[in-house]
């Protein structure tokens, strides 16, 4: 499914030592004119945060809503058969619009772009709880991205330093997951980045 403006995205992840599993998963599902971008990280490690975190990204995936609230409370209700996770979904629209929210330690940073080759970094914080088991009141951030501009969504397997890689922003997104995954993982924990950003080139999702 075409999606304009186009996006290119780079993904790096791998499980704890010693578990098949992650129980760090992602998502990414076009609608039409727009594209939800999801990280879960179900609690603890190996099989059954893996299912929580599979479920989450089910749930989501399944789903023609594109009301984050209403997406998260669904999780909510599917994850109390489970340990829970740490949810995270982006609403990305075709005019450059950004709507997110995130529930437990999943960090979410975006790149402006700015002149000069330099950019400004703006981080969000999700709510504290944990999808299946605690949700607080919930609450959407909005803001308006530039082309150029730089999404970056990392489970707290992946230490929050990786912020300080901002003159990278300008490298490719598969470049940057993997560098801040081979630097800036915590290798007793399962690991996950993603990196997303708009693109002046034709893609299809």
């Amino acid at each position: 499914m075409s999606f304009s403006p186009p996006l290119s995205y780079g993904i790096a992840a791998g499980a704890l030592q010693g578990y098949l599993e992650s129980g760090d998963q992602y998502l990414i599902k076009a609608f039409p004119n727009a594209v939800l971008i999801a990280v879960a990280d179900g609690v603890g490690h190996g099989q059954e945060a893996a299912y929580a975190a599979k479920q989450a990204m089910r749930v989501l995936r399944e789903s023609q809503n594109k009301s984050l609230i209403d997406l998260l409370n669904a999780c909510h209700k599917e994850l109390k058969k489970t340990r829970g996770a740490a949810v995270f979904a982006a609403l990305i629209q075709s005019n450059y619009q950004v709507s997110w929210l995130g529930i437990g330690n999943v960090a979410a940073i975006h790149w402006r772009r700015e002149a000069e080759d330099k950019s400004k970094i703006e981080e969000f914080l999700s709510q504290g709880g944990v999808v299946g088991l605690e949700l607080p009141s919930l609450r959407i951030s909005q803001f308006m991205a530039c082309p150029g501009d730089t999404l970056i969504f990392a489970t707290d397997g992946i230490s929050n330093q990786f912020v300080s890689i901002a003159p990278m922003t300008y490298a490719l997104p598969q470049t940057i997951a993997d560098h801040i995954f081979k630097r800036f993982r915590n290798p007793n924990d399962d690991a996950l980045v993603l990196v997303t950003r708009w693109t002046n080139s034709e893609m299809e999702i």
